[in-house]
C-alpha cells in the first residue's frame, strides 16, 4: 500500500511525451500507452525517486490551488494506478543515485 513515506521508482522502460499541457506515457517494452492529465504530468516529471508522497504534495501544492490532503489523497490514488500498470515501483526508501 501507498502511503505519504513511500518513494516512486520509474520503470525505466517508460518514456514520456508532454502533449501541451497534458502527457502521455509509453511503456517501450509493451508497447502501452497512458494519458496524464496536467496535475498528472507535473508530478511524472518530479518523480525522481528521491522525492516520497510527501514531498511530492509539499510541490503539488505550491503549483496547484489543492489543499495538503487532496494532494496527498491524489498522488496516492494516481502512484497505485501506475504501479498496477508497472509504470513505477513503490519504495520504502529512495533510489540511489546510479552513475551515468
Amino acid at each position: 500500500m501507498i502511503q505519504k513515506d513511500t518513494y516512486l521508482i520509474k520503470d525505466s522502460d517508460v518514456v514520456f511525451t508532454s502533449m501541451g499541457e497534458d502527457a502521455v506515457l509509453l511503456h517501450v517494452q509493451r508497447g502501452d500507452y497512458y494519458s496524464l492529465n496536467k496535475v498528472g504530468a507535473r508530478l511524472w516529471v518530479l518523480t525522481d525517486g528521491t522525492k516520497n508522497v510527501g514531498d511530492l504534495a509539499d510541490l503539488i501544492i505550491r503549483e496547484f490551488e489543492i489543499s495538503r490532503d487532496q494532494a496527498e489523497a491524489d498522488i496516492i490514488e494516481l502512484a497505485e494506478q501506475l504501479e498496477k500498470e508497472g509504470l513505477v515501483t513503490a519504495s520504502a526508501s529512495p533510489q540511489e543515485n546510479k552513475p551515468a
